[in-house]
């Protein structure tokens, strides 16, 4: 049993860990924590002129690159102490080098370079979500005219175009930019001069120190300066739903790039060969995607899980341990991001294929329904009733709709002879005119389609 902090066991399942990690994610952010404080300790008149040069002086001859390699021993408890300790070294008197912690508290600082380092990340993040709404909005724009079938049910259903297909996927990312959005701007607020949790009596300036860190503002409240955890957890929240769309992407584009679909062809520097299969074309790129924003996604629910029962105050809990899993978990969604992002930049449409399936299937016959309605003036039921016989007729026939059938099977459900004629029945399965009289808003038809292209440019631009 030892009586000396910190225990063998402690040092080793605890501190070691934590030393490490402050190392590699917060070192820059404690430093520019403290010469902020100082600065304005100075600018108050809490320190004197001669005091804040000494300890100014000190920080900027602090060795950054050997306290990165210095191993944890246990003489202090952790990075905070070890850096207050070697900036007392260099002033050389403790009792000026101690005047830095006035009116701060490891809780206040804690949560304000977790902050700096998460407001890092999330600009990184947003920059990556919205060079994918570029990239979707790129492609889209090649491919107004491009036929290709959509799927329900993972099923063929109708007619639609590439740009179309695209714009929803880049709709989607917009929204995860603005979501991303949100978050920084209740991220990007700074907790210093919350100190433990009920402030100070000395005269500080925290809007000062909010300015100098490059925060909007102050946290307003004091206690919840330091026990909120939504700073993060909604960062969390709307990376967790960009993630979800990302994964849905990616999976959508494996299946494109199998044989047996063959409609999208990845770069050859974004596929890997077998070493056993000479034909292979493996679309590793998109699978890396998928594994990473799964990743991240299973780091953001640890996250989640973690804090989700946990005290409203200063805790252990969303602090040392579980902060490099954010950081972790950003970085993987802006690795499975920009990947995608390359990856989809030069991948090629196979658009005779795709043209071919928008006429197979019978997916265009919801437009035969349709044109019935218009011109027999029937309920779209019985319509609909209509043309599913003849897709069975046609089905257990092995042949193609025709215009008899369609007039037979009218006859039978209606005693009346069809009003629609051969030329208007054709043009109703044709998969280009099915594609141009949905012009509705939000619809395929080409010119819809360059209107929504256009509205997403200026929402594009909004974001940059």
């Amino acid at each position: 049993m030892s009586d000396k902090f910190p225990a063998q066991g402690y040092k080793d399942n605890v501190l070691s860990d934590c030393f490490a990690d402050a190392k590699k994610y917060l070192l820059k952010h404690y430093l520019d924590v403290d010469r902020a404080h100082i600065l304005m300790l100075g600018e108050q008149g809490i320190v004197t002129r001669g005091e804040l040069s000494e300890i100014l002086t000190a920080i900027e001859k602090l060795d950054v690159e050997t306290i990165r390699r210095a191993e944890y021993d246990g003489s202090v408890e952790d990075l905070f102490y070890f850096i207050q300790r070697e900036i007392a070294a260099e002033v050389g008197d403790k009792d000026i080098a101690g005047k830095l912690h006035t009116a701060r508290s490891r809780n206040d600082i804690d949560v304000t370079i977790y902050r700096l380092r998460l407001r890092e990340q999330t600009l990184d993040l947003i920059d990556s979500c919205t060079r994918l709404q570029s990239v979707f909005l790129n492609l889209a724009a090649q491919h107004h005219d491009s036929l290709m079938p959509a799927y329900t049910h993972t099923q063929p259903a109708q007619p639609t175009t590439i740009a179309h297909y695209l714009l929803a996927m880049a709709e989607n990312a917009g929204r995860d930019v603005s979501r991303l959005k949100n978050a920084f701007e209740n991220l990007n607020h700074c907790p210093l001069g919350a100190c433990a949790i009920t402030t100070t009596g000395f005269p500080i300036n925290r809007h000062r120190v909010a300015e100098l860190l490059g925060f909007n503002r102050p946290t307003r409240n004091s206690y919840g300066s330091i026990a909120s955890v939504d700073y993060f957890t909604e960062l969390l929240g709307a990376t967790s739903a960009m993630l979800i769309n990302v994964g849905k992407f990616a999976q959508e584009f494996l299946l494109m790039a199998m044989a047996e679909f063959n409609v999208i062809r990845l770069p050859d520097g974004y596929v890997q060969a077998s070493s056993i299969m000479p034909q292979k074309r493996n679309p590793v790129a998109i699978e890396h995607v998928r594994a990473i924003a799964s990743k991240a996604l299973g780091q953001v629910m640890g996250v989640m899980t973690s804090v989700h029962n946990t005290p409203f105050g200063d805790i252990n809990d969303v602090e040392d341990d579980l902060q490099p899993l954010n950081f972790s978990a950003i970085r993987d969604a802006v690795r499975a991001v920009s990947l995608l992002s390359d990856a989809l930049s030069a991948a090629e449409f196979n658009l005779k294929l795709l043209r071919s399936r928008a006429e197979e299937n019978f997916i265009t016959v919801t437009e035969l329904a349709d044109v019935i309605v218009r011109r027999e003036g029937l309920p779209f039921s019985l319509a609909h009733r209509i043309v599913a016989h003849l897709v069975k007729q046609s089905t257990e026939e092995d042949r193609d709709i025709s215009y008899d059938m369609l007039k037979k099977a009218t006859s039978a459900q209606t005693h009346r002879d069809l009003n629609l004629s051969e030329a208007e029945f054709i043009d109703a399965l044709n998969a280009v005119n099915f594609v141009n009289v949905r012009s509705i808003y939000g619809g395929p038809a080409p010119a819809e389609t360059r209107a929504a292209l256009e509205e997403q440019r200026q929402i594009e631009q909004g974001h940059q």
